[in-house]
């Protein structure tokens, strides 16, 4: 007779699971920041496309309007005072205006203009720093008894204030007169070095860079009046000077040696 052969189930002890668990443990810590890493790359790349579209916009608006560079006159805009000393703009949805008293607040605000021939509805998403929502705002998120309202923060691309204002504006000999106009494409000396835009929420990295004088100290997509849009660190640009029409302040980019006759970058 064969004898009978009996098999017996092996089951794993309980260091082996446990040694399972950590090999898995090891692979997920090896792979998601390389995971992650590619996200970022990926979204950074998205932002720089963003910038060579938001550059077409202006591009169009240009075309559409004399080569001269969008800007709002302080004091009235479509029948809404702003004040003497401030801007108001048609917002998003229809028939919503928005007021702000700061004459340099076409930095956030452009898109009341450029919207003439991008609409709001086509290009939103491209005016948010990806990792942002692209939805558009309702009514009700338009709300300015809301403290927490913040209209500016709907826009990641930041307008530098050389395009607004006249170039003596940055100048030893600044105009007695109001300084605040619209700039003209000739103008620009140097639009392979001048910002135009620049990602201000770089909301597609991982970690929040420092802040050092007013922007973050981080590669960060821009766009220039030439077309071309590159990653470049705001904090190495150009020493400011100040800009008596915003109370001395300097701030690299906004206020450049000469406005848009001078250059941010070598």
């Amino acid at each position: 007779m064969n004898p009978i052969q009996t098999r017996q189930a092996r089951a794993f002890t309980l260091i082996e699971v446990l040694v399972v668990i950590a090999i898995i443990a090891l692979l997920i810590g090896i792979l998601l920041p390389a995971l992650g890493g590619g996200r970022e790359s990926s979204r950074r790349l998205l932002a720089l496309s963003n910038a060579r579209s938001v550059t077409q916009s202006f591009s169009l608006y240009l075309g559409a309007n004399d080569d001269v560079y969008p800007f709002i006159q302080p004091g009235s805009m479509g029948g809404m005072p702003g004040g003497p000393s401030g801007i108001a703009v048609r917002w998003y949805p229809e028939n919503t205006f928005i007021a702000t008293s700061d004459v340099f607040g076409m930095e956030w605000a452009w898109p009341a203009v450029v919207s003439s021939v991008t609409p709001w509805t086509e290009a939103y998403p491209t005016w948010v720093s990806p990792g942002m929502p692209t939805e558009l705002p309702n009514v009700d998120d338009i709300d300015p008894t809301n403290p927490d309202f913040r209209p500016e923060e709907m826009i990641s691309w930041r307008y530098a204030n050389g395009f607004v204002a006249d170039p003596d504006l940055w100048t030893d000999d600044p105009p007695t007169e109001e300084p605040l106009r619209a700039v003209r494409d000739n103008e620009v000396q140097f639009p392979s070095q001048k910002v135009l835009l620049w990602d201000t929420h770089l909301a597609f990295l991982r970690a929040r860079p420092d802040l050092k004088g007013g922007h973050w100290n981080a590669k960060t997509p821009m766009a220039f009046p030439d077309g071309h849009v590159d990653s470049k660190n705001p904090t190495e640009a150009t020493e400011p000077v100040a800009n008596v029409r915003a109370f001395g302040r300097a701030l690299r980019l906004h206020d450049t040696p000469e406005g848009v006759r001078g250059f941010d970058y070598e």
